[in-house]
């Protein structure tokens, strides 16, 4: 089976200006400098990509306090560098090859014995405190406003309870998405982004606790729909249906309503599924991706303003979507080998078999090697 992850992440739209603007603009600008700094480094002394992320830590305590005079904002953005290294490795890419993105952000740990994060911490589920620098490199505490979506209130509620208790820290980031600078007066359209550890969140928005049946489903991801095709253990066919999201290719459609639509759909997808009797989901196998969102890597086709690679990542966040938010339905999900389902001899004869279009006889070979993968799972655990 798959691999859950340890946390999910919600993102809190806000809006800030004038000198509260200034102080998260200097903060995620320090960080910057340390991230540049830091890679510099790694680029010149390749050994240091081998140091555990304790000892990179360490090393960029020492290296970035004059920057950004507060551990645990180092500790942040060194470990999204570490984490990157990590993922660069596993990719084959080379060291030299990587740049910063234009991104501007700042994070901070997870801290249970501090109410859940000392430097950004919820105060409501709609109101935020964190920790911020002017260019004196002097600290001071600000408050925001967050609009937080129906949806997420019962789980931030939790959260806080819990937190608060200091029975659970939470990691939280800080992104600046897009800025104006009106005259003397700086507008930042940010996301406060709070990393909930799962268990809660699956244990506060579960839907359902067992599953109807005993079929497979397997999943055909697209940038416009959800293929879904439904076969029994005996792997045949027994339903299709497409989950559609046209709407959000179109040029100009804004990243957080295209995920709200995605989200939509995959909820739709699960629920679908949980109701005929499906108990596992087989899904692509997603590439190594990581920490890499943050970045972005010039290396032959691996470019971040390459098409397929952006194509790529996309999908791939659909996957993990879908995967995470699979057991709110009592669902499983494997992952299998994607080789062979989009074009192979076994496609055609899918297609003129059951008179499938192409994505749905890729979902419907999917479904299959499910089948395959969940009988191996079982058999190794019996």
């Amino acid at each position: 089976m798959t691999s859950l992850p340890e946390y999910l992440t919600i993102s809190l739209p806000f809006t800030v200006k004038g000198e509260n603007a200034k102080l998260i603009w200097l903060t995620a600008w320090f960080s910057k400098l340390c991230a540049h700094r830091l890679l510099d480094d790694v680029k010149n002394n390749e050994f240091l990509i081998d140091l555990s992320q304790t000892s990179f830590l360490k090393y960029a305590r020492k290296r970035c306090y004059d920057i950004l005079p507060n551990r645990r904002y180092i500790d942040g953005i060194a470990t999204l560098i570490h984490s990157t290294l990590k993922s660069v490795r596993k990719l084959g890419v080379t060291i030299g090859s990587i740049e910063l993105k234009r991104w501007l952000l700042f994070q901070s740990e997870a801290e249970k014995e501090k109410k859940g994060n000392l430097n950004i911490r919820l105060v409501s589920v709609n109101r935020a405190e964190i920790l911020v620098f002017n260019h004196k490199k002097e600290s001071r505490r600000i408050e925001i406003s967050l609009r937080t979506l129906k949806g997420y209130r019962r789980v931030l509620e939790a959260l806080l309870g819990r937190a608060l208790k200091s029975e659970v820290g939470y990691p939280a980031r800080v992104v600046i998405k897009e800025f104006n600078f009106y005259p003397s007066n700086l507008h930042l359209y940010c996301s406060l982004q709070i990393m909930i550890p799962y268990n809660l969140y699956l244990e506060t928005m579960r839907k359902y606790y067992k599953a109807l049946g005993d079929h497979v489903a397997g999943v055909d991801v697209n940038v416009d729909r959800l293929n879904l095709a439904i076969v029994d253990k005996y792997g045949r066919l027994r339903d299709v249906k497409t989950f559609w999201f046209r709407e959000i290719t179109s040029r100009g459609y804004r990243r957080r309503p295209a995920w709200t639509k995605i989200h939509h759909a995959i909820h739709n997808m699960l629920n679908y599924a949980y109701h005929h009797g499906i108990s596992c989901i087989a899904l692509e196998r997603p590439e190594i991706i990581g920490y890499l969102r943050y970045y972005w890597v010039r290396n032959g086709d691996r470019k971040s303003k390459n098409y397929n690679y952006r194509k790529s990542i996309f999908r791939n966040k659909i996957i993990e979507a879908i995967t995470c938010k699979a057991p709110l339905y009592s669902l499983k999900t494997i992952y299998v080998n994607p080789k062979g389902t989009t074009r192979s001899k076994k496609h055609d004869e899918a297609m003129k078999k059951y008179g499938l279009d192409r994505h749905t006889a890729s979902a419907y070979l999917i479904a299959l090697r499910g089948i395959e993968r969940h009988t191996m799972i079982q058999k190794a655990t019996i």
